[in-house]
């Protein structure tokens, strides 16, 4: 039976679509030939997709799921509002930090600064990250093209399916599992502004399948904010997270990541991104194999470190 009679869904929650307002209240995108489009955000027209959280349609197994993404979007406020204050190291680091603008060092342990996030905001977070991944665009064209592995067309109908079942595995695993040997990086821009695209970096979602949150994950969350996801098979005992302010050619790499995730938009505050190659394909790519310098520095970060081409505490995904 249908629950909820909302016709238009959204793959990008409005709470968070806010923080990427202008002074306006308009959100800004841009496509893969560089065409720029914004809308007010208080219109909730932004993200949307119709019936797009609505499998069986018309028939009487017709089942909306929306509202089961509504416990991790009425988070997002608070959420943001409680890893805001997990701040990075101050000014008195500021010279380490323009040491690591001028040369690529990875020494990212020695400018950061390390929490124990509360086990509410812990569950909150990873929530949030993992209802951005299922429901974004990226994902749904790789949930849609599961059929052709049985020799048909992509699907919709599969695609919602499949989202539908690994977001309620995430989410019973969020609420309710364990969360040993889960730890966060809170990548905070002081001096150039995140991007967010229609599909993320995603080594997490994929071991849903075996019922376990094991993995890693790069999600802007608001243009001043980036979290990176991962699970080290060991980690310090008093900390599950960690806080630095990023220098700006990493902010760079992120954004460039996005865009290779990216399919067809490309979200922004401010001046718009130069479009690279891998988005100006308006295809939802992937890196070819999973790892990325940034992604290893990141990863040292969490206590995960790298030993000659292999990855020491690797999480497999």
């Amino acid at each position: 039976m249908s629950k909820g009679n909302s016709r238009e869904h959204h793959w990008w929650p409005v709470g968070l679509q806010t923080y990427w307002a202008d002074k306006n209240e308009e959100v800004s995108w841009i496509d893969p030939e560089g065409n720029i489009e914004k809308k007010k955000a208080k219109n909730r027209k932004i993200a949307r997709k119709s019936h797009g959280h609505t499998i069986f349609r018309g028939n009487v197994w017709e089942t909306n799921f929306e509202h089961e993404f509504s416990s991790a979007d009425d988070r997002v406020h608070d959420t943001i509002e409680a890893i805001a204050k997990l701040r990075p190291p101050g000014i008195f680091d500021l010279f380490r930090m323009i040491k690591m603008a001028l040369k690529r060092g990875r020494h990212l342990l020695n400018v950061c600064k390390f929490y124990r996030m509360d086990e509410s905001i812990h569950r909150s977070l990873l929530l949030i990250l993992y209802s951005l991944l299922i429901r974004s665009p990226g994902n749904r064209f790789r949930y849609e093209s599961y059929s052709r592995f049985m020799g048909r067309p992509p699907d919709e109908e599969v695609g919602k399916a499949n989202m539908r079942q690994n977001y309620l595995a995430a989410k019973k695993l969020c609420e309710t599992g364990r969360l040993s040997n889960q730890f966060f990086v809170i990548i905070h821009s002081r001096f150039k502004k995140f991007v967010f695209g229609d599909g993320s970096l995603d080594w997490l979602t994929g071991s849903l399948i075996t019922e376990r949150v094991d993995g890693r994950a790069l999600i802007p969350l608001t243009p001043n904010i980036c979290i990176y996801f991962c699970t080290p098979r060991s980690m310090r005992p008093a900390a599950n997270c960690a806080s630095f302010s990023a220098a700006p050619w990493m902010v760079d790499r992120i954004n460039d990541i996005v865009q290779i995730y990216a399919g067809e938009k490309i979200f922004f505050l401010g001046e718009p991104p130069e479009i690279n190659d891998s988005f100006r394909q308006r295809r939802f790519l992937e890196h070819k194999e999973k790892t990325d310098y940034l992604i290893d520095m990141l990863d040292e970060v969490a206590g995960i470190r790298k030993q000659g081409n292999v990855f020491a505490f690797t999480a497999s995904v």
